[in-house]
Order: C-alpha cells, then sequence, then structure tokens
C-alpha cells in the first residue's frame, strides 16, 4: 500500500488542527476523495488522527525539545502538521520504519513547506529518532541535495 496521498491529506488536515479542530474530519473526507484514497488509507488516516488527538501533548513536547531555539507556536502550520505526522508515526507506528517516516516528511516539506523547511525537519526528525527512537530502527532521511521525484513508498 502506499501512503504518500494519504500523509499529504494528513498534513492538509493536521494543518487545521491548532485553528479548527473539527475540521480535520471534513479535509480528510474531502481531500481523500479528490485523492481518490484506498480504505486502507481512510484506515491509516484514522489511526494517525486519533493517535495525534491521544497523544498531542507528548508529540508536540517532542517537536519543542528537537526544534532547539523554535518555539512550537512560531512554526509553520505547514511544519509543525508534518512534524506531527513523523514524530506520530516514529512513536506509535511500528510497522513503519522511521526512515520511511522521516523521508516523507522532508519530502512534504521540499514540496509545501518554506524554503528551508525540508533541512530544518531533517535535522530535528534526524537528532530525533536517535535519541528517542534509536538508531538501529532509523537510516538517514535523503541527502537534500538528492533528487527524489516523490516516488511512492511501499507502506
Amino acid at each position: 500500500m502506499s501512503r504518500n496521498k494519504a500523509r499529504l491529506v494528513a498534513m492538509q488536515a493536521l494543518f487545521q488542527l491548532d485553528d479548527a479542530a473539527d475540521a480535520v474530519d471534513m479535509v480528510i473526507k474531502v481531500r481523500g476523495e479528490e485523492e481518490q484514497l484506498t480504505e486502507r488509507d481512510y484506515m491509516y488516516l484514522d489511526e494517525l488522527k486519533k493517535s495525534v488527538a491521544l497523544n498531542r501533548k507528548a508529540i508536540d513536547d517532542y517537536i519543542s525539545e528537537y526544534s532547539i531555539d523554535w518555539d512550537l507556536n512560531r512554526l509553520g502550520k505547514v511544519e509543525r502538521a508534518i512534524l506531527r505526522i513523523a514524530v506520530c508515526e516514529a512513536l506509535y507506528f511500528p510497522d513503519i520504519p522511521v526512515s520511511v517516516s522521516i523521508n516523507e516528511a522532508v519530502l512534504l516539506a521540499k514540496k509545501y513547506g518554506a524554503d528551508q523547511s525540508s533541512k530544518f525537519i531533517n535535522g530535528i526528525l534526524g537528532r530525533f529518532s536517535r535519541e528517542v527512537v534509536g538508531e538501529k530502527h532509523t537510516a538517514s532521511a535523503p541527502d537534500e541535495d538528492e533528487n527524489n521525484d516523490g516516488s511512492e513508498d511501499s507502506e
């Protein structure tokens, strides 16, 4: 199963989390239909949404801890949503390799974030994965100069 489109929808839905949490379900429904997500994709989105909701404080605490000199509220909404997805997957989705979560976060940041977002997100998630998740479960994210076409992962 490919989760690329599901992660995109998750980012767009979690973008709403701070301002209009009740809009998350609507975004998932509308954007999911537009992206023609599968039933498995919707199951993943439901699990992710629940995990972020239940563990938001812990997820945000990790993001705050590893985004040195950046207050969580100072982060852009896109970057915050991407980081929440990746940290949530790393902590609560053992079936997803952390390297895949990092790679997908970097790709989303390159496409939808601010100019330096991908490097910023890669740095935060790299350090977080080494120190919290453990090196045995991680691999480095793609090189920033690498031409990554965004092809879909096999998750």
